[in-house]
Parts: structure tokens; sequence; C-alpha cells
């Protein structure tokens, strides 16, 4: 069976260049194709079966690459990420890593190196990375301290998409509680919490109370 393949770039030649690539490989099958994480997580939510792994730029208008790939592993865990871009700037590595991401590749590698990133992954589990973006990892690692805190900036970031409002009602789902528990809670209306979720739903691209608890304990927002 054939490797389940999606791609997300937001310039259609970018995305034809990655086709012709790996498109005479009989062990890869693209299968979804999107121009941004917005079109992709739409996409998602209706395709069946998902993709094993998705090729991700990350500069995209809309939503990028790092905060698709955050939601989205955390709302498909089967569903693994390589980023693949022309960025080697250490802040968008390590995000990128921090996000989810399997792998970090550059647009400029060969066919040869991006399939055979794809099968690490999926065959071992692995960590492939070009070798330029490797030195800058290692380079990274070497610059962190020996017992790091945990940072803020991460959560921080995440709870500006949602509003203080969804963020509470949020919590309230994690905890199991149905509509017209939470009302009770927060003094507001089922009503209100109905549509409260419901752009809860649509700002993080799932469909699913599940995945809206993966994606909250995943990200810390509880």
């Amino acid at each position: 069976m054939p490797i389940r393949i999606g791609l997300v770039d937001d310039k259609q030649i970018n995305r034809q260049t990655v086709k012709d690539k790996i498109v005479r490989y009989e062990e890869l099958e693209l299968c979804v194709e999107a121009r941004n994480g917005q079109d992709f997580l739409e996409q998602m939510q209706t395709l069946n079966p998902k993709p094993d792994l998705v090729l991700m730029d990350l500069e995209m208008p809309i939503l990028d690459g790092i905060e698709t790939i955050r939601l989205a592993s955390a709302a498909y865990p089967d569903v693994r990420f390589i980023v693949l871009t022309v960025f080697e700037d250490n802040d968008k590595i390590f995000g990128a890593i921090r996000a989810g991401a399997s792998g970090y590749l550059l647009k400029e590698d060969t066919a040869v190196n991006i399939v055979d990133a794809i099968t690490n992954v999926i065959e071992h589990n692995g960590i492939p990375m070009s070798p330029s973006i490797a030195r800058s990892a290692m380079e990274l690692l070497r610059q962190m301290p020996a017992n790091p805190s945990a940072s803020s900036t991460t959560t921080a970031a995440h709870h500006s998409i949602l509003t203080d409002r969804e963020l509470e009602i949020l919590k309230e789902l994690v905890r199991g509680k149905n509509y017209k528990s939470i009302g009770e809670s927060l003094f507001i209306s089922p009503l209100t919490v109905r549509k409260h979720i419901a752009n809860i739903y649509d700002k993080l691209h799932v469909n699913s109370r599940a995945q809206v608890v993966n994606i909250a304990h995943k990200n810390k927002w509880v």
C-alpha cells in the first residue's frame, strides 16, 4: 500500500515542483493538496482516509505552517509532518519542531532526499533534516540551558486564537460538561454556549470534542 502524502504550499509553482519530484515514486500517493493551512484543515475534516504524512510550507497567508502543524498534529495524531521550506531561520526550526514536525527539509533538496525522508519518518520514526538544518538544530541545542524552564511564549501565542470567553468554555468542555452545565457555571444560556463552541470548532478547524480536548491538552490551555 503506498504512503499517502499531503502537500501544503501557497504557491502553485512550488506545489508542482514537489509533485514533479515525487510523482514517479510508486510507493507514494498524493491524496490532498492545499494552498494554505486553513485550506488544508478544512479539507482534512472530510478527507478519508487521511494522509500518512504531509509536506508543509511555513510562510503562507491566512494560517502559516507552524500553526497548522500545531493544530493538525493535535487533532490528527496519526498524521506526520515534514516541513519543506526555503527558510533556515533558527526560530522557525525550533518553532516547527515544538509544533510537532517530524522533519525539516529545504525545497532545494533532491527528490531522492525527500522520498528517503518520508520513508524514514513512516517506517523508522526518524527525524530527517537537511544537513544545514541539522547543523542549526545542533547549535540550538548547544545554546539551550541544561534545565530550561517551560516557555510561556507558546501558550501566550495560542491564547490569541481564542477569546477569553472561549477559553473559559473550552476548559469546561475539557472537564466533560455539557452545554447546560457550562451555561450554569458561566451564567450564560445553553444557546450562547453552543454558539461559542461552534466558534471554537471553526477557529481550530476540528469537528469533534475529542479533537478539541487533544488540542487543549497539547497546547497547555487547560
